[in-house]
């Protein structure tokens, strides 16, 4: 079978997998994790303070208390009468615009007439098949530990067997900057662990399990699985590690020949991938409950791209955007200008560059989100991180600098 026919195989076994398992969460009673919902949305209303030190325009360890109270309240909310239902439109309840102030009050005083209802059909909710399971034998301090414990054991089994399989360096670095984003607050959050997890999975199986790899069709259709499990689980937090983390392990451990080739299709495939599973869940949701799924997600698109009439603000977005991005160039012209034999770097190592550059392109479109929420897609710029580290170790430096 051809590359194509496989991808279409894999694309119907994922939209069935991704359907019927959320059916299959959502039929555990709300009653069996209401005790434990209680206790977790409460400590969420309390933990709004913490870890907001400011550094220039970000907080970079604030905790997502917002999304995971939404997150609370979908698990809670479900119809258990109706699974397929309640899988797709994912409600939840808001009070004064906020899943924060729903979450609490819902729990607390469920007749409150403030409380609104809202459906939020555009992401399949993935997390939903771990969160809910969960919250019925642990409240939110239990799945922090969890997160705590197995991102733990996934982050030092990349750092052992990348440290075998391709070298002790490049296993620093990867581990390294992935350890630096990810501590204090990734294990904290629903929110943000989710992308984490897919990396840190994905490339273990990418250094473990050879078939996933060993042919370029098996990794065109691994690629295509990532970007699905990216667009299942996350909620637009940092896609770009899901597929760029990944990519970097299997460059290095499978060392493909064309380089700039293998980077670009795989990137590609996980694209393809995050956006057909994506495009299939609103049509889902149309066709199950006729909730308008398109023309929210469609609202979405404009709102997180180009804005709703706020040209002032879009502008200062791309002003800062540009400005990061000419920095990179500027530090990577450099980088590339004091190496010897500088082209022939760049047709080997340059793919490195390139996988650094695509965070700045995931930041120009979706140049909104990128800065209105720049309190957690910072760490999408962790893939431009290691990216350039990854360059500055593989290129063959000048010892004494030269005319440019």
């Amino acid at each position: 079978m051809k590359t194509a026919g496989r991808i279409f195989v894999a694309y119907l076994v994922l939209t069935l997998l991704f359907t019927g398992a959320l059916t299959a969460v959502f039929l555990i009673p709300s009653s069996a994790i209401e005790g434990n919902v209680r206790q977790s949305v409460l400590q969420l209303n309390d933990e709004g303070p913490k870890y907001t030190t400011q550094i220039g325009f970000v907080q970079p360890y604030k905790l997502a208390v917002f999304s995971d109270c939404l997150m609370m309240g979908i698990a809670y909310c479900a119809d258990n009468s109706q699974p397929l239902q309640s899988a797709m439109n994912a409600r939840f309840m808001m009070v004064d615009g906020s899943p924060i102030n729903g979450s609490r009050i819902m729990m607390e005083h469920p007749d409150d007439q403030r409380l609104q209802p809202v459906i939020y059909s555009r992401y399949w909710h993935g997390n939903q098949v771990i969160i809910r399971p969960l919250l019925s034998v642990m409240p939110l301090n239990g799945i922090r530990t969890v997160n705590v414990v197995l991102l733990t054991l996934l982050w030092l089994t990349l750092l052992v067997v990348m440290w075998q399989r391709v070298g002790r360096a490049d296993a620093l670095i990867v581990a390294g900057c992935l350890a630096a984003v990810m501590v204090p607050s990734v294990p904290l959050c629903m929110n943000y662990v989710s992308t984490f997890y897919i990396a840190l999975v994905a490339s273990v199986v990418i250094l473990l399990w050879k078939p996933a790899t060993a042919r370029w069709q098996s990794a065109v259709i691994l690629f295509f699985v990532i970007g699905a499990a990216t667009t299942f689980l996350d909620l637009l937090t940092t896609p770009m590690v899901a597929m760029a983390v990944p990519l970097v392990v299997y460059m290095l451990y499978r060392k493909p020949e064309k380089t700039w080739r293998a980077v670009i299709l795989l990137s590609l495939a996980w694209l393809l991938g995050y956006a057909s599973l994506w495009a299939t869940k609103w049509l889902l949701a149309i066709l199950i409950t006729g909730h308008a799924a398109w023309q929210d997600a469609m609202s979405a698109v404009t709102q997180r791209t180009v804005g709703h009439g706020e040209q002032d603000y879009m502008l200062w977005c791309l002003k800062h955007t540009l400005i990061a991005l000419g920095c990179f160039i500027a530090i990577a012209s450099v980088l590339i200008a004091f190496t010897k034999n500088r082209w022939d770097n760049l047709r080997r190592h340059g793919w490195m560059l390139l996988i650094a550059l695509s965070a700045f392109v995931w930041a120009l479109v979706l140049l909104e989100h990128t800065w209105h929420h720049l309190h957690f897609t910072w760490r999408t710029f962790v893939v431009t991180l290691i990216g350039i580290a990854l360059f500055m170790r593989y290129s063959n430096f000048k010892t004494k600098p030269k005319e440019l």
